[in-house]
């Protein structure tokens, strides 16, 4: 140990927490009892930084316990609980993915303890935000009833689009698709009943897969997009797992040519969930690709996001399971639901792409058809997770989890066309678990303003 740190006093709280990490030993609540750290708001605010970047939770949890007893300054709070919130972010993102070394039922507590810290102060917005942290980080625990019922007393009288939003999440995360969809038809009713809504909502957490926090450019850079591709095909040729065009940019290569103006990533296809490892494994060890392994879900696996690390370009993988006769691909919504569709089997040819050797379906028209109907008009309020004809379990419950989460999507962007849309497919299927109510569907109706109805820029259909 450093001699300026021998110095302090042995009830320094920054002194406790360096000789806990030093000798490997996590602090407990006997010993800080008998100990009785002390400290400014500062030291206070090292140690837990100190302990934050080592993640040693346990010492964190007991830390912050013995001080919850305490007569402590509410200004160490206010410097702790700023300390957790500013690296909110390192822990939990928008895609609700949990990250190995990150105690997430410590975290939650950790924020609980500040938060009951700014209740006992009375400074009720750190409350409400720390709660809302807490919640996030159960969420991620799987300790979805825990974060229900502190969600829940947050917002008691729903008025509050973000929070009626996790709810939503969290029910669906915990089997309960049908409570679920009863939250977000409430986070709709609040969305365009009231003009002061409470909350912030990203609409990164309505859509499936990637969030997009990691989509950095709004179009294409042809020149990155053919060095990813290339790096892609030559390194999946080497290992014998051809990846092929699918869905928009194969709608770009046969209809237009090129790349889609207005599309995200690039979208490709393997067949055949063994496939997964020997591709990802070799594109992570080639340092020319970021592959996350949570998403490796063997047999489970039907979408793998990974990024071209020299361009930033995000290439979506999709895994064709073939069954029954068909391939079936799907997405994972950061709902915690699957959807899924199911196309014809088909051959695969060379086709020259952004001068890239590649592959793609034979006749790929039939594919495109499957996909989007049709797919040689361009659709300005396409929706793809409802209106392709390769859509499997139209009209169950994954099918009403999404017209909700894009509805409530068009409502935020204010994507007229699309909400008509959606409203127009809810009609259809009245009668059926999960149904959208008629007089819900003519509030949403009664938002839309006819001046803007075509407001909308091109999607990808």
């Amino acid at each position: 140990m450093a001699s300026s740190l021998r110095q302090l006093s042995s009830q320094q709280v920054l002194r406790l927490a360096v000789e806990a990490l030093t000798h490997r030993q996590p602090l407990t609540g006997d010993q800080l009892k008998k100990t009785k750290p002390k400290g400014s708001p500062l030291a206070w605010q090292d140690a837990v930084e100190l302990l934050l970047d080592h993640k040693d939770w346990s010492s964190l949890v007991a830390l912050l316990a013995h001080l919850g007893r305490q007569p402590a300054e509410t200004a160490i709070w206010l410097q702790i609980s700023r300390c957790l919130s500013r690296r909110h972010r390192l822990y939990v993102d928008e895609t609700g993915l949990p990250q190995a070394d990150v105690d997430y039922r410590a975290l939650a507590r950790l924020y609980g303890l500040c938060a009951d810290a700014a209740q006992n102060a009375k400074v009720e917005k750190v409350q409400r935000a720390l709660n809302h942290l807490a919640a996030s980080a159960q969420e991620i625990a799987g300790e979805h009833v825990n974060a229900i019922s502190r969600l829940n007393r947050l917002d008691p009288h729903a008025k509050s689009v973000a929070v009626q939003l996790d709810i939503a999440r969290n029910h669906c995360k915990a089997g309960d698709a049908i409570q679920s969809i009863a939250s977000l038809d409430m986070a709709l009713r609040l969305q365009v009943s009231t003009k002061n809504v409470e909350g912030q909502v990203s609409t990164g957490m309505l859509e499936a897969g990637r969030s997009e926090f990691t989509v950095p450019e709004k179009s294409f850079d042809l020149k990155k997009a053919s060095r990813a591709l290339s790096d892609l095909s030559r390194m999946a040729q080497e290992k014998g797992t051809p990846v092929f065009l699918v869905s928009g940019t194969l709608l770009g290569y046969v209809r237009e040519g090129q790349l889609l103006s207005h599309d995200k990533d690039i979208d490709v296809g393997i067949v055949g969930w063994e496939n997964q490892y020997a591709l990802c494994m070799a594109l992570q060890e080639s340092g020319l690709f970021t592959v996350s392994a949570q998403f490796l879900k063997g047999p489970e696996t039907f979408y793998i996001p990974i990024k071209h690390n020299a361009t930033g370009m995000w290439i979506d993988v999709f895994v064709y399971h073939p069954k029954d006769g068909k391939w079936i691909t799907g997405v994972d919504f950061f709902f915690g639901y699957r959807q899924t569709f199911a196309f014809t089997p088909f051959e695969l040819q060379d086709i020259e792409f952004l001068d890239v050797t590649m592959k793609a379906p034979i006749n790929p028209e039939i594919n495109l058809t499957e996909n989007y109907g049709n797919w040689r008009v361009p659709d300005v309020a396409y929706l793809s997770h409802l209106e392709s004809p390769s859509t499997m379990d139209k009209g169950g419950l994954s099918y009403m989890l999404t017209a909700r989460l894009q509805a409530l999507s068009a409502c935020i962007k204010n994507k007229p066309a699309k909400l008509r849309k959606i409203l127009t497919l809810m009609r259809e299927h009245q009668g059926v678990d999960g149904a959208m109510s008629l007089e819900l569907i003519d509030l949403l109706n009664q938002s839309v303003s006819p001046k803007d109805a075509h407001s909308e820029e091109p999607c990808h259909a």
